[in-house]
């Protein structure tokens, strides 16, 4: 498929699935509107950028350069590179919480619109065809944030994920979700930040809407596009419909559980997993993670029941004699609260919440990117969109009952035999130990 018309139509397909309901999450990006730019015309083409097939010498001098920019790029100690794009919204410094260094840039809303756009020009344009962007960020209400990577034209990659409010100033892994026209990734010329608040900011009132980020960052992408099949909360149906499927193409895959909803044996009547069924999984390679034990979103426990809530599966894994399976969680529907994260934090080594596709490597091991709930051919899109865009996808299935989430699986796994070689399908512990940077 050439490759603007596969653009086009594979952005429209999968950022869709961005705020899919299944995940419970805030928001979604608009790829309908057009997010802009102010940076150039657009009318100018460029051609992909492709690798030098010259001297080993010239491709390891050209990888370095590519990875130059992994780390802090801008730590808003000083914010007079950054302004407010047509006057949508305000930036601010606030030296009263920041990830690192004195202060943080505080973005408040445009009082029309409910939408904030800063952005600065690079001190020389860079090269970021082996690295994805990430923030620190927290906002007093729930949403999804955007960065774009801008060249001369004004053509641009964007990058999202989800913040949730009131949470410590924490990195997220952004994924890239969307492209428009024909950017020139090896000349990027302006950061861009958009976020649109669920409200107008009300003029009267001084404190509406706020948004806080530091640390700009940069982290690496895989060498190869990696995605990772996910089943979450425990369902019979992972046993019944996901294993035989998986099994056909020798896949890794990884259940997360709520074991106190695991049922003793088959007699016990309900829809989730039994526990022979779990102990079948591991035999057939599958990694075993956590949830809560009760499956309840984090919203929805209380202070006195959460450390049981969030510690005991991994306990009960360990009794069980499921190895380092414990190290691995995930959120259930991607929310969670400071306390069920600081729980996370300390009692786990990889954890998943947010709703990207193609992250890099993970900057926050503790909020790995999911998208959850494909159907039909929404499956095979992100697993082409990663194979043309680079990065690490991890897939979250649920139930298996309607056909339309079979379908799903099922456009997954063919999409990916039909990648075998170019896409690999990777372990939380893979992830884990191979693809996390400070």
């Amino acid at each position: 498929m050439d490759r603007r018309t596969y653009l086009v139509t594979a952005t429209g397909a999968v950022v869709a699935l961005a705020g899919c309901s299944e995940m419970g999450g805030p928001g979604e990006t608009d790829d309908d509107e057009d997010h802009d730019d102010g940076a150039g015309n657009g009318d100018d083409d460029h051609d992909e950028p492709e690798t030098d097939d010259g001297e080993e010498e010239e491709d390891e001098e050209e990888e370095t350069a590519d990875r130059d920019l992994v780390g802090t790029y801008d730590d808003f100690e000083d914010l007079e590179p950054w302004r407010a794009f047509q006057d949508i919204g305000a930036i601010e410094a606030d030296t009263e919480q920041y990830y690192d260094g004195s202060q943080s840039a505080r973005l408040t809303p445009d009082s029309e619109d409910g939408q904030v756009r800063v952005r600065r020009e690079t001190d020389e344009p860079i090269d970021v065809r082996d690295v994805a962007p990430g923030l620190a960020m927290t906002a007093s209400d729930s949403g999804m944030v955007l960065i774009q990577l801008q060249d001369e034209d004004g053509d641009y990659v964007e990058y999202s994920q989800q913040v949730m409010d009131n949470m410590p100033l924490a990195r997220h892994n952004f994924g890239l979700t969307r492209v428009r026209g024909d950017p020139n990734l090896e000349e990027i010329i302006v950061l861009q930040i958009i976020r649109w608040f669920g409200e107008p900011a009300d003029e009267d009132d001084e404190a509406g809407e706020e948004m806080w980020v530091d640390d700009f960052h940069f982290v690496p992408k895989p060498d190869t596009p990696k995605v990772m099949l996910q089943f979450h909360g425990g369902y019979e149906t992972h046993y019944e419909e996901a294993l035989p499927r998986v099994a056909q193409y020798d896949f890794p895959a990884t259940t997360f559980v709520p074991t106190d909803r695991l049922r003793a044996d088959a007699a016990v009547q309900g829809d989730r997993l039994t526990e022979g069924q779990v102990e079948e999984l591991a035999s057939n390679g599958w990694t075993i993670g956590c949830q809560t034990a009760n499956a309840a979103q984090a919203g929805s426990i209380g202070e006195a029941g959460a450390e049981e809530l969030i510690t005991g599966p991994a306990e009960w894994l360990e009794e069980e004699g499921y190895d380092d399976d414990g190290r691995f969680f995930a959120f259930p529907g991607s929310q969670y609260t400071e306390e069920t994260y600081e729980l996370v934090q300390d009692n786990y080594d990889l954890a998943f919440a947010g709703q990207t596709q193609s992250q890099g490597y993970a900057s926050n091991p503790h909020l790995c990117s999911v998208v959850s709930g494909p159907t039909g051919d929404e499956g095979a899109s992100l697993v082409e969109w990663t194979a043309e865009m680079g990065g690490i996808t991890s897939i979250g299935f649920y139930q298996l009952e309607e056909s339309g989430a079979i379908e799903g699986l099922e456009s997954t796994l063919a999409a990916l035999e039909e990648y075998s070689g170019e896409v690999d399908v990777i372990t939380p512990g893979e992830m884990a130990d191979e693809y996390v940077v400070e």
